[in-house]
């Protein structure tokens, strides 16, 4: 009799899932929540305008806000247990170089960039959610909002606000990362000709000090060198910030 394997993901998806009154029920929820959901866009353009505030009844607000805690909790905690595995699994075979690992994820229908999310947000948790309180809060946030934070380049400032709950929305940590990028000083071309000639100047001098230094110069013919250098320095500077006016 032969047995057929079954991958780590597939008996994480049908553990998730499993419903022993209803197996048919079951593989159809199974393949609704299958892995390739992280391929589709779960970051829309346009979010829904939903206030909680303006619900009258009280009831149902808070039944509402239970409820989505409870969903994102849900859906939270299962990538990152596929974080876990794919973080366990890269570590392990990514640097093979006959691209088995890669081909893998293919066959698992997981697209590089997409595992990549994944062990970036459960390395996240490892290394931020340092109590369970941390890791249950985390958990129950927006998964939107999770991948916004865990993602390597994001700004730290903002990921203290949205461990700090001052930031509870994906909505929230887009617009005010966008108010920050908007006050970010902009280097202008000239600044950057400026410091790469100031660099190259750098280089341009230590170079001729060593050959002044190996030579056979005096110090008056080297002092005069320095100073026909300096004076060159000053005219290419000033024909810079000529050309910044003209522009």
């Amino acid at each position: 009799m032969i047995n057929k394997k079954i991958n780590v993901l597939d008996r994480l998806k049908q553990d998730s899932f499993k419903k022993k009154e209803s197996p048919v029920k079951q593989n159809i929820e199974s393949k609704e929540f299958e892995i390739t959901v992280i391929e589709k866009d779960f970051l829309p353009d346009n979010e829904v305008l939903f206030n909680y505030d303006d619900i009258q009844d009280l009831e149902m607000k808070n039944d509402l806000l239970k409820y989505e805690s409870l969903l994102n909790l849900a859906k939270s905690n299962y990538h990152t247990k596929a974080g876990e595995i794919l973080n366990e699994a890269n570590e392990k075979y990514a640097n093979h170089k006959n691209g088995t690992f890669s081909i893998w994820l293919e066959h698992m229908k997981i697209g590089k960039k997409s595992a990549e999310r994944l062990i970036n947000r459960f390395k996240f948790i490892k290394n931020n959610c340092l109590t369970s309180e941390d890791q249950f809060y985390f958990e129950t946030l927006p998964l939107s909002l999770t991948y916004e934070i865990s993602a390597p380049n994001a700004n730290k400032d903002l990921i203290n606000a949205v461990l700090n709950k001052q930031i509870k929305t994906r909505k929230e940590y887009i617009i005010l990362k966008n108010t920050l990028k908007n006050e970010s000083p902009k280097v202008s071309e000239f600044d950057s000709i400026e410091k790469l000639f100031n660099k190259l100047n750098s280089n341009i001098s230590t170079l001729i000090e060593n050959k002044v230094e190996s030579s056979t110069l005096d110090s008056n013919k080297a002092k005069t060198v320095y100073e026909k250098i300096e004076l060159l320095n000053k005219e290419i500077k000033s024909l810079l910030i000529e050309i910044e006016k003209l522009n």
